[in-house]
């Protein structure tokens, strides 16, 4: 069930994101790109652009994506793979010996080649989904500590040379990733491979550099050169690291830098309208080289970022909402168990008449065998005798035990076994189902209250255990009767006169003592009998809706516990969320749910849940087991409350729809819409701080661009761009987007070099120490790069 949950929640969250701008051409980019990843450790980083992009770029199917390293990864149309040999053993020459390897083996030199060239027809067959095909982008991604870098002028010269062919402008960019957290005994080694590469670089980046290799190869085994410069190697070198500036590991880790790898490239390509704002301070990258780097020339001058993302909790939002429509739906079921008791007892035929009628029903044949008994062979008795008899003493003196035995046999026994045979608990339980548990109105919740013992629920019970006290009263009332008759004189005024020489000699016929001795004892007796099987049958009836009581009890502790699990999932995802950002979501999303409700009922009625096309019949879904119910309840939530426009508001309105609500006019907690506003740029700013620990924070030539990602014209925008107007030292830009789930903000700063990188310092005294003991980690031709 938890992952049920985990996946609504994650595909409301994937919806509201694309919401507005699914054909929204501002997330479009404008050029051909590629991005080549280098090194086994990028392969997660490859996954991770690959799928942002995927879900971020209208035109991202264009997009070319070649990973290059010992471990070949799945290809398919646009992802391609091509491995190195496998890396040598030897730590001290792993680098170097990687390099020479490059060099020997013709046979890969060519498939990287005709590979290279198989990537170009891509681009050109999918040309169509860019505005311009005169330049083309290459984003070079490798992890600064992998051996396999040592052959990134070698790949991006080739790339270049091999791309140059069709497109006019190659503009090639790096971003070195690291990960700074020391695990392992091999932090010493893998900080030192990470500074190699980054003297490395830092030699790429001068003016002066140039490169010349035979790096292109024919089918027919013709080698011809490649060469470039002198220029800088990369137009610009990003630096990404786990840690921040203000040196905290930043909780995104990897997924982090992959998110601001595809910032920087929508941010740097993105598609813009003919006509833009001014006002938007809109991205120019050149405008950018030049304030970052100093007059005099040096080009070694690297950049970083830093990513934050503000959006509303959506997940948290998604099922704080279907447990406030589940509450919603099982109490409406409560409701409709509101029926008065009188009208509960018709509906289950339980009153005490159909109760009579059975009963009466039962006692027809039975009764009748009553006739019989004035047929009993009796003792002749003198009018002497029975004169001075009570009716016990006359109907021992006449039957002995015969009429006794005659009633429990043929008129006792045949009502026990009717009764036995009609099967009254079973025709109830039928009914109960019938009526109560298959009647989407009511259902398992409703039954259970009915069926209940407690003395403030709407149960059926009290009136049948009055029922059966009032049985069991008058079954003792004939029980007395029937002891005080067998204790009175035979009365035989009402008997009929006998013949005239009866009245003569005045003597009663014995027929006519027999008959008032039977009728006036077994007329009591056979009332009694009518009460016992009455009291029997309310008996049936309470055992039965006991049973049916305990068998629901296990459905509606599921139900409880299901209500729990959906409480519990809410409140979880509410405490991850930030203070401000999960402020009443509980309580605004009660009052938002419940409004919905309101509206649905007024225009649809109060039973449209029950239908099948919203929740339908709750229990027998519960019956089927709890995940039936749960997609039912998801589904009903997509169709009939998140479509409502309450879902539809803009972050800003919705957050500040958040924090005030249940508050009163005089309540000093509640946050101003510029306090809210300035936590939230103040979040967003301390989020963004970039993914790179310089020594010198405030270095000479450090230069700031921040840019913020979300609807120009909404009002946190225009509080941010307001906020410090005429006093900032940054440049200040707007990506305007359709975007109303969140905002994001994309700090770039540039202008440190290689020695203000904090990484580097650190690591510096590792790589000199590893030198000195013997350890190659250059090519060939720059072995004599001398520790500084």
């Amino acid at each position: 069930m938890r992952d049920t949950l985990l996946a609504f929640a994650n595909e409301y969250d994937t919806e509201m994101d694309s919401l507005g701008s699914n054909d929204d051409e501002l997330r479009s980019i404008h050029h051909p790109l590629v991005f080549l990843f280098l090194g086994d450790k990028t392969e997660e980083a490859l996954r991770q652009i690959r799928k942002l992009n995927g879900n971020q770029w209208n035109n991202s199917d264009g997009v070319v994506y070649l990973h290059v390293g010992t471990k070949p990864v799945e290809s398919d149309d646009n992802l391609y793979s091509w491995t190195l040999p496998a890396l040598s053993d030897d730590k001290k020459t792993v680098r170097s010996q990687t390099h020479k390897q490059f060099y020997n083996d013709e046979a890969k030199l060519l498939e990287l080649n005709v590979l290279l060239r198989r990537m170009n027809n891509r681009i050109a067959e999918f040309g169509r989904m860019y505005s311009s095909l005169q330049r083309l982008n290459i984003a070079v991604v490798t992890q600064l500590d992998d051996p396999c870098n040592v052959l990134l002028p070698e790949l991006t010269v080739l790339a270049r040379t091999i791309f140059g062919e069709q497109f006019r402008s190659v503009m090639i960019d790096l971003y070195g990733l690291l990960e700074e957290k020391q695990v392992g005994e091999t932090y010493a080694f893998s900080s030192s491979l990470g500074v190699s590469f980054l003297r490395e670089v830092d030699l790429y980046q001068d003016r002066a550099y140039k490169f010349q290799g035979m790096l292109q190869v024919t089918g027919e085994g013709i080698r011809m050169p490649v060469q470039y410069g002198p220029a800088p190697l990369f137009d610009m070198v990003y630096l990404l690291s786990s840690k921040d500036e203000r040196g905290l590991f930043a909780d995104s880790g990897m997924r982090g830098s992959c998110e601001i790898v595809c910032s920087l490239n929508l941010l740097k390509n993105r598609m813009t309208p003919e006509q833009s704002d001014p006002q938007h301070g809109i991205y120019n990258h050149q405008q950018f080289r030049q304030n970052m780097m100093p007059p005099d020339g040096d080009s070694r001058f690297f950049v970083s970022a830093g990513l934050s993302k503000v959006k509303r909790p959506n997940q948290p939002i998604a099922l704080t909402v279907l447990y406030h429509w589940y509450r919603t739906v099982i109490e409406r079921q409560r409701e409709q168990g509101k029926v008065d008791r009188k009208d509960l007892i018709e509906l289950l035929e339980l009153d005490t008449q159909r109760s009579d009628q059975a009963i009466r029903s039962l006692m027809e044949e039975p009764a009748k065998a009553l006739d019989g008994m004035y047929g009993l062979l009796y003792h002749s008795i003198s009018p002497g005798q029975w004169k001075s008899m009570n009716y016990r003493e006359a109907e021992t003196a006449l039957f002995g035990n015969n009429a006794r035995a005659f009633f429990d046999t043929n008129v006792a026994r045949r009502v026990e076994a009717s009764l036995l045979q009609r099967d009254f608990g079973r025709q109830l339980e039928r009914r109960f189902q019938e009526r109560v548990i298959e009647n989407p109105l009511y259902g398992v919740v409703s039954g259970y209250s009915w069926t209940s013992e407690e003395l403030d629920a709407n149960s059926v019970m009290p009136e049948l255990r009055k029922q059966m006290k009032e049985a069991d009263a008058l079954v003792e009332q004939c029980r007395m009767d029937l002891e005080l008759r067998y204790e009175e004189q035979i009365d035989l005024q009402s008997t009929e006169r006998g013949s005239l020489w009866s009245r003569l000699t005045n003597q009663v016929p014995m027929k006519n003592v027999v008959k008032t001795v039977l009728d006036d004892i077994y007329s009591i007796k056979l009332d009694m009998l009518y009460y016992q099987a009455k009291r029997r049958l309310l008996e049936l009836y309470i055992q039965k809706l006991e049973e049916l009581h305990a068998s629901m009890k296990h459905y509606v502790e599921r139900l409880q516990q299901l209500e729990k699990r959906l409480r519990d999932a809410s409140r979880s995802s509410i405490s991850y969320t930030s203070d401000y950002l999960g402020r009443n979501i509980n309580e605004y999303y009660e009052y938002v749910v419940n409004k919905i409700v309101a509206e649905l009922e007024e225009r649809r009625g109060p039973h449209f849940y029950w239908e099948e096309r919203c929740v339908g019949n709750v229990s027998q879904l519960l019956i089927q087991g709890e995940e039936q119910l749960l997609q039912k309840l998801m589904e009903s939530v997509r169709q009939y409350v998140f479509i409502h426009p309450l879902f539809q508001q803009s972050f800003e309105n919705e957050l500040l729809q958040r924090a005030n609500v249940v508050t009163s006019y005089d309540n000093r907690a509640v946050l101003s819409k510029e306090e809210l506003f300035r936590d939230l740029y103040a979040t967003l700013e301390s989020e963004a701080a970039v993914r790179a620990d310089v020594y010198r924070s405030t270095h000479r030539h450090r230069y700031e661009e921040k840019y913020m990602f979300g609807d120009f014209q909404s009002e946190f925008i225009q509080y941010a761009f307001a906020v410090d107007r005429g006093s900032r030292t940054y440049k200040l830009g707007c990506v305007h987007e359709k975007k109303s789930s969140g905002i994001e903000k994309l700090n770039i700063m540039g202008g440190f070099r290689l020695d203000d990188f904090m990484y580097y310092r650190n690591g510096k005294l590792y790589y000199d120490t590893y030198v000195e003991n013997g350890f190659q980690f250059h090519r060939i031709e720059e072995q004599n790069m001398k520790p500084e």
